[in-house]
């Protein structure tokens, strides 16, 4: 009951802290920030830390822990992170004049869609169109690579067995080039639909309604390519995102269909893929250790509470030699796999061996504790918070663009809050992506001021404050 009550209390004032940084809590409002709270936070790290320090968890992967006091510590640190990643987004803030969340949410949300550089675009639609046929033979490239289409081995009813071998070979086991699978196929498809979305929802073209519809669905092709359950969810919740961008909110109908679209999804997932009972299918949701539930609120958060129980007394801390070959040779350390990866082998050895099994899924601050104990657990989540916010408000201070709406929406789904804290120093995927926008729009005004002589800045909006 102790546990219980503090964490209720915990989970108000984050609320309270997180609605003041997101000026809206609202479901069918969700922004950056609110997804990242109901999310990454409240779903998938706070109320199995509930679970697990009141030992009613049961868990297959929680019963490896080696120490009790485990529990606690991983519980304490998910505890401080819902407070503290708040107050280093309020902290962003400050860095912004007239920052004031709830007012600038609004104007958003009032504001019109704008192109980028003319009125039609038509330069930045010159590299976006040819960036999504590259895109779109990606797609076509990554399954002639695996030599099937994945999701057709459901339709023709292959045996759970055939598909849970068929997705290792898919992901684990790709035999094409990955960086032509992971860039242009994986990451830029769905980037370039919620572009080519916007892009319709602006124009109400036919051409930019086509160019929606091929984008869709190569987007829904290769989030299915590895037959994995999150990828489809996670870029159709992105549309959700994006609309409520575009027109400020959601309709409550559309909310609550998506919403039972996407458990539909689930379960179908689990009872073609996993192989799970379909007489006893109301176990994947009334199970809090198995299931749907038992992945969402113990296996996600699992590798928080291993963090602590290996680190250090059963593995030094890591420093910084987890971060990159070049920061290994400048503090004169050896290169040393990330926390994620040395939790799994420890813990599941035999499964890494046999290539079954990869990293174990941690709140960020799994991964600041592995790497610089409690320095890294105090300061982890103010820097997480920082991060987050200072891109959010700048994202939402740019014009109104189909460029930045969907940048806002794969730096929201992509932000890896339950990943490390590593990618909060260095991401990879995200600098690529940027880097991409960057050469795209660098391009674009290249070509306009050939064809114009014009120059452009890119603007960011003035919020106007009510008077009081």
């Amino acid at each position: 009951m102790f546990y219980l009550i503090i964490s209720l209390t915990v989970l108000a004032l984050s609320f309270g802290l997180f609605k003041k940084a997101a000026g809206t809590m609202a479901l069918n409002k969700l922004n950056m920030v609110s997804y990242i709270f109901y999310f990454h936070f409240f779903a998938m790290s706070f109320l199995g830390s509930i679970l697990v320090v009141n030992h009613i968890d049961n868990h297959y992967l929680i019963n490896k822990l080696a120490y009790d006091s485990s529990r606690f510590y991983g519980w304490l640190a998910i505890m401080y992170s819902m407070v503290a990643a708040p107050c280093g987004m309020l902290i962003a803030g400050m860095f912004f004049k007239n920052h004031d969340m709830k007012q600038l949410t609004n104007c958003y949300a009032k504001s019109k869609i704008k192109p980028l550089l003319s009125e039609k675009d038509s330069y930045i639609k010159f590299f976006l169109l040819i960036l999504s046929a590259v895109s779109v033979f990606s797609v076509i490239y990554t399954f002639k690579s695996i030599g099937t289409i994945p999701v057709m081995s459901i339709v023709r009813g292959e045996s759970a067995k055939f598909l849970a071998k068929l997705r290792i070979d898919s992901s684990a086991g790709f035999q094409g080039n990955i960086y032509i699978r992971n860039i242009f196929a994986i990451a830029l498809t769905p980037i370039l639909s919620y572009i080519a979305f916007a892009y319709y929802k602006m124009t109400k073209s036919k051409k930019d309604l086509l160019w929606f519809l091929i984008m869709l669905g190569a987007g829904i092709m290769i989030s299915t390519y590895s037959l994995a359950k999150s990828p489809l969810l996670v870029y159709m919740i992105g549309f959700l995102l994006l609309k409520t961008l575009i027109d400020g909110e959601v309709s409550k109908k559309l909310f609550v269909f998506t919403g039972i679209a996407l458990v539909s999804i689930l379960i179908l997932a689990y009872v073609f893929i996993m192989g799970a009972d379909t007489a006893k299918i109301y176990t994947l949701f009334l199970s809090p250790n198995s299931g749907i539930t038992g992945r969402i609120l113990l296996s996600q958060s699992a590798g928080t509470f291993f963090s602590f129980d290996i680190f250090p007394s059963r593995h030094d801390f890591l420093g910084f030699s987890s971060f990159s070959s070049v920061l290994s040779e400048i503090f004169s350390m050896d290169k040393s796999e990330r926390s994620a990866r040395i939790i799994m082998s420890i813990i599941m050895p035999s499964a890494v061996e046999e290539g079954t099994a990869g990293v174990i899924n941690s709140l960020f601050i799994g991964e600041a504790w592995a790497n610089f104990g409690l320095a890294g657990v105090i300061f982890a989540p103010l820097w997480v918070g920082f991060v987050i916010q200072w891109s959010y408000i700048l994202l939402l201070k740019a014009e109104k663009t189909p460029l930045f709406l969907a940048l806002t929406v794969y730096l929201t789904l992509k932000w890896p809050v339950t990943g490390g804290f590593n990618d909060f120093i260095y991401n990879a995927g995200i600098v690529t992506m940027l880097f991409i926008f960057v050469i795209i729009i660098s391009s674009a005004l290249m070509l306009r001021m050939i064809n114009t002589g014009k120059k452009y800045i890119i603007k960011f909006k003035k919020v106007k404050h009510a008077a009081k």
